[in-house]
């Protein structure tokens, strides 16, 4: 069963097949009625039953295509032309399945070739009708425009409320591609705030009391009481800590700033030395400049934890494509082949870099460093 959203976008005529499939066997068959009943040539219900037989083939398929014409459709429209003038010829009561073919050819076919096939259709009619009644032409030409007037006029409103359900069609489906990104970016602004109010509420608390709990220590050192020394080392590690993660929680700060500036802030507030560089020079994207940022956060936080390393590289390159990619390469120690999986942070990140269609990748080895490569696309 298809989703709420799959439902309203769905075009009206999807819903309505079924009932032309209906239409046109009850059209058919008092058809056939009629010529059995008025003694008409069996020939032509053999013919009639043909055109059923072309419409499972190719009709259904044609009429239910999103674009017209398709090649089913000239098959169609073909066979319908043939089968039905040779039934009309042979019984004109056969005259009575245009009421379902007509509006088929405005289903299958673009309007002016539809037009051209309901004319070619007429053609048996128009013949029968003249052999018949030759002392009559003029009554015989109005009858004829008056019949085709009616058909086309049929046809075009066919063909112009198909147009109209097809476009409400794609407007809901539109539409609602609009409010998932709408609800989307709300979640992710409601995340961001949420992560700024978490982050705020760190700063007023515990990292307000790690700092108190320094300065109470150092003022009640006296250089011999290794007990006290050991806890003025911890709460240093611990408020350490604490700023390193009231830090990946805030927002980026690239307000009034560039994807550079902001990276250099970042590198100048690390507590090792980093050394950014910068190549290539391209617009890049607020929402992809943020994810970058982001990115450089996670990585300076995990080499901070786990590298053990004296200096950081961070490197951002603008490549053709265009496309944006960082790099954070740490003298750590690096990982073996029995390195965990990705932790918490680290799976958010590339989480938020392949929603951007963007890639990570993260190298090294034992005593050689580790290397974080973050690369974009600037069309996010």
């Amino acid at each position: 069963m298809g989703s709420p959203v799959d439902a309203r976008a769905e075009n009206a005529w999807l819903r309505s097949y079924p009932f032309w499939d209906a239409y046109f066997a009850i059209v058919l068959i008092a058809t056939i009625i009629t010529i059995v009943v008025d003694g008409g040539a069996p020939v032509a219900v053999i013919l009639l039953l043909l055109i059923t037989v072309s419409y499972a083939l190719w009709g259904r398929k044609a009429v239910r295509a999103p674009v017209a014409p398709t090649k089913e459709g000239w098959w169609h429209a073909a066979a319908m032309i043939v089968l039905f003038t040779a039934a009309d010829l042979l019984a004109p009561q056969s005259a009575v399945a245009l009421s379902a073919l007509i509006p088929m050819a405005f289903m299958a076919l673009r309007r002016a070739r539809a037009v051209a096939v309901t004319v070619a259709m007429f053609t048996g009619p128009a013949v029968q009708l003249m052999a018949e009644n030759g002392s009559h032409p003029l009554l015989i030409a109005v009858a004829i425009v008056l019949g085709l007037s009616a058909s086309t006029l049929l046809g075009v409103f066919i063909d112009r409320l198909g147009r109209q359900n097809t476009e409400r069609a794609r407007l809901i489906a539109e539409l609602d591609r609009t409010r998932e990104e709408l609800a989307e970016v709300s979640k992710e602004a409601g995340m961001l705030a949420e992560r700024e109010r978490l982050a705020g509420d760190i700063h007023d608390t515990l990292a307000q009391g790690f700092a108190s709990i320094v300065m109470l220590l150092q003022a009640a050192e006296d250089g011999r009481d290794p007990y006290v020394r050991r806890a003025m080392e911890t709460a240093k590690e611990n408020l350490s800590e604490t700023r390193a993660l009231i830090a990946a929680l805030a927002p980026p700060a690239l307000e009034g700033a560039s994807l550079e500036e902001a990276l250099g802030r970042l590198a100048k507030g690390f507590e090792l030395p980093v050394e950014v560089s910068v190549a290539g020079a391209a617009d890049v994207p607020a929402l992809v400049a943020e994810t970058l940022v982001r990115a450089a956060q996670e990585g300076l936080a995990n080499v901070r934890k786990h590298a053990r390393a004296r200096s950081v590289r961070l490197a951002l390159e603008h490549v053709p494509g265009p496309a944006v990619r960082m790099s954070i390469a740490d003298d750590g120690c690096g990982f073996g082949p029995s390195a965990g999986g990705d932790g918490y942070g680290l799976r958010a990140m590339r989480n938020r870099v392949t929603r951007l269609g963007g890639t990570v990748r993260i190298t090294g080895s034992p005593g050689q460093g580790t290397t974080l490569a973050v690369e974009l696309p600037c069309s996010g």
